[in-house]
């Protein structure tokens, strides 16, 4: 038993730090469970009855020369939608790259091709909303420029909107995997699609509430789209933003398992933790932004109400860790000094057992997620997993923890949140050939 003030408070963080990642991921593999179990099937896409609707594939691009030319090439003659029902419309935000230039010699080529070029760099979100006014489809599937969806993609995304009760649906986004798997990087990150994406959206599906639409690809119902106002520009991440802004609206936000999409992902930890800071960034702006509006309204919006306390948690949860993590040093170090070993190897055992139960926690939502999504076929890149949960925790906690008070300042003055910045794509999606993701 602790024998002070101090160490009680030592424990009541440690108990913090480990009762969240273990009770949250066993209720992610519950609720995700009963999803799977009640709706998945019903859930399924289905062929269109009511003829094909006209859609607007918006494509931004700012700096993308790497990837863009495959991925216009490959939405004008990879996907199973008749050719004169979709157009492809590439919104150019302020390239300094080859982009224009390879957009330019597309259009020559492509019929159903059109560019926007904006000359001031002001961010994806505002990118989308200057396309808008543009996309002659009541669909839009916004997909970045270095992701390919299944071929099927459309008309699965289309089937709900079409559906009973569909006229109730605002958005629909896909389930998301790795096109580029070249590094130890990009390796482990397709456990963290099938765990945290696969498996946590299909949780927030059973209560009926995303925490964000895909950035990478989703199909959107126009009406809804400007029912909202566009998206954010003044918000880092536009697809957590949108997806608030529509569920509280009273639009459904639905995901789709079953509908693939390929991208590319950061194949150096660099770039991860580049990614990881813009990712927590955008969610602690919307939760700071838009969290106590929806919170006043309890009942109306009561199926976000997981969505805002399971991030308000997680933000408080990283926090804490990184606190236990000082203290824990500190301890060890005065108990080392003191020569005090019984306590010093008992706080490494304890930490050893406490880490041993959340990376099973953590094994099991990587087997159920991959089960989920192919039957088990992804459960190969398990030998990825603790590298992925001992590395990525660290990296996902560290980014919020820094991104907290810069982001609440952001806030707190309004200062623009959503200026695009040149992405790093890999040099291996260039050899990627069309059609390359609807066969992986």
């Amino acid at each position: 038993m602790p024998d002070s003030g101090g160490e009680w408070f030592v424990q009541l963080l440690v108990f913090v730090l480990i009762a969240y990642p273990i009770v949250g991921g066993l209720a992610f593999l519950v609720s995700s469970f009963y999803y799977h179990v009640f709706s998945e099937r019903d859930d399924l896409p289905r062929f269109l009855e009511h003829g094909e609707p006209f859609v607007t594939i918006l494509v931004p691009a700012h700096n993308e020369e790497a990837s863009i030319e495959s991925t216009v090439r490959y939405l004008h003659g990879q996907l199973n939608y008749p050719a004169d029902k979709y157009e492809i419309l590439v919104v150019d935000d302020a390239s300094t790259d080859r982009t224009a230039e390879i957009m330019a010699a597309l259009q020559d080529e492509l019929d159903d091709l059109r560019v926007i070029t904006i000359v001031q760099n002001r961010g994806k979100a505002h990118g989308l909303n200057v396309a808008i006014g543009y996309a002659r489809g009541d669909f839009l599937l916004s997909n970045d420029a270095d992701t390919k969806p299944n071929p099927d993609a459309l008309w699965q995304y289309l089937s709900y909107f079409e559906r009973d009760g569909g006229q109730n649906v605002g958005a629909v986004t896909g389930n998301m995997l790795a096109a580029n798997r070249t590094t130890m990087t990009a390796e482990a990150q397709q456990n963290e699609l099938n765990s945290i994406i696969g498996l946590i959206k299909r949780s927030q599906m059973s209560y009926g509430a995303l925490f964000a639409f895909s950035g990478a690809n989703t199909m959107y119902r126009k009406q809804a789209v400007l029912d909202v106002g566009g998206w954010h520009a003044e918000q880092p991440t536009e697809d957590i933003s949108i997806a608030w802004d529509m569920q509280v609206a009273g639009w459904r936000a639905l995901f789709a398992p079953h509908i693939r999409f390929f991208l590319d992902v950061p194949e150096q930890l660099r770039a991860l933790i580049k990614q990881r800071h813009r990712w927590s960034s955008g969610g602690i702006y919307v939760l700071a932004s838009k969290g106590p509006t929806l919170l006043r309204h309890p009942i109306r919006n009561f199926r976000m109400l997981p969505v805002v306390l399971d991030y308000g948690i997680s933000i408080v949860w990283s926090v804490v860790y990184w606190i236990s993590m000082i203290l824990f040093v500190l301890l060890q170090i005065y108990f080392a000094g003191t020569q005090n070993w019984e306590r010093f190897w008992h706080n490494w055992y304890m930490v050893g057992i406490f880490v041993a139960i959340e990376m099973g926690v953590g094994l099991l939502q990587l087997t159920v997620a991959s089960y989920y999504n192919d039957r088990g076929r992804t459960l190969k890149y398990i030998a990825f997993a603790p590298w992925y949960m001992l590395v990525y925790w660290m990296v996902n906690t560290w980014t919020v923890v820094t991104e907290l008070i810069p982001t609440l300042v952001k806030v707190w003055s309004r200062r623009d949140g959503g200026t695009w910045k040149s992405p790093e794509r890999s040099g291996s999606l260039q050899d990627i050939r069309d059609g390359q993701a609807g066969r992986a």
